[in-house]
């Protein structure tokens, strides 16, 4: 549970606004029911179901997404209610409830929806002057606080957001190349073996080998190295399928993943990369550069570090028989 909270940050959001309102505001729901205010009991009381739904769906079924607007709805709405019902005591609850939009939702949409809010509130507010504000600078003072509030934590999450996506991105992709790195690869064919259990979904693999690559950092340099494997990438992505993935596995070593692919079609779509990458990868003299690939489909029950090692024996077979072509692992 622990680890599922670390690496999903939005679940944990959810999670933690959650157990705060079901703590904090069954009580208060609880009073206000017993002391008559009916409408600001039930708001309160339909928060924390609200709550408690959103939570159980989010960790039930893995999606963030719907809970956490539907939970930033409905408590819009809530507040809303409990503010026009409770006067200016209710007030006081729209600002930590400002702050508190921003765990659920991303930083634009919770911006939107506190503002929306907020227009009602100074809405309702003039329209029926003495209700919610005593006077016209309570009104002010109100709309300025919240607005400000409301901004500058919207910026706080829009630069945290920011912040998380590059660190995943650092964590997942390639630095020199822009591929996908050897972690993201041992998640997806994790995933792969996943979806051929559940729905018989056949997947293959290639492992590739630039061949001869030490001895173009040798004669060429280590610049002109990196240069060919930064260009490597674009020509694989656009010699693959959309939904085919490539990785980095290491050195000059690349992973390539394909999606619902038969044994033919596994073949003949390698030997399409590898004649593309000789015709397209050339080193700065115009010599050609080539590789050597293993492939592997696979198989029912196989784990990923079986199923990739039988594509590196196909590897190391084609290297042993020449280089500069393409294995079918039995």
């Amino acid at each position: 549970m622990l680890q599922r909270l670390k690496q999903d940050f939005y679940l944990a959001m959810i999670s933690l606004a959650g157990l705060i309102i079901i703590l904090f505001l069954t009580p208060y729901g609880i009073f206000r029911l017993f002391t008559g205010n009916l409408v600001v009991g039930i708001a309160d009381l339909v928060m924390v179901a609200v709550s408690l739904i959103s939570v159980l769906y989010a960790w039930r079924t893995g999606d963030t997404v719907r809970p956490g607007q539907f939970m930033a709805v409905a408590f819009c709405i809530g507040a809303s209610l409990v503010c026009i019902n409770l006067g200016l005591d209710g007030l006081f609850w729209v600002y930590p409830f400002v702050v508190f939009i921003f765990f659920l939702v991303p930083p634009l949409k919770a911006l939107l929806l506190l503002l929306t809010t907020l227009s009602v509130l100074i809405g309702y507010g003039l329209m029926f002057e003495g209700e919610l504000f005593a006077t016209h600078f309570q009104l002010t003072s109100f709309a300025v606080t919240t607005g400000s509030t409301s901004f500058f934590a919207y910026m706080f999450a829009y630069r945290t957001q920011m912040q998380r996506k590059a660190l995943k991105k650092l964590a997942t992709i390639d630095s020199l190349t822009g591929a996908a790195n050897r972690r993201t690869l041992n998640k997806a064919l994790e995933e792969a073996i996943a979806q051929q259990q559940r729905k018989g979904r056949p997947y293959g693999l290639m492992l590739l080998d630039l061949d001869y690559f030490k001895q173009i950092n040798d004669n060429y340099g280590h610049k002109v190295g990196d240069d060919i494997l930064v260009k490597l990438v674009p020509i694989l992505n656009n010699l693959t399928r959309q939904t085919d993935k490539v990785y980095r596995f290491g050195g000059e070593e690349f992973v390539l993943l394909f999606d619902d692919i038969k044994p033919d079609a596994l073949h003949a779509l390698a030997e399409k990369i590898r004649q593309g990458v000789q015709q397209q990868l050339l080193l700065p003299d115009g010599k050609a550069v080539t590789l050597s690939a293993g492939l592997a489909l696979l198989a029912p029950g196989e784990n990923w570090e079986a199923w990739l090692h039988r594509a590196d024996m196909a590897l190391y077979q084609a290297k042993h028989q020449g280089r500069n072509q393409v294995i079918l692992a039995d």
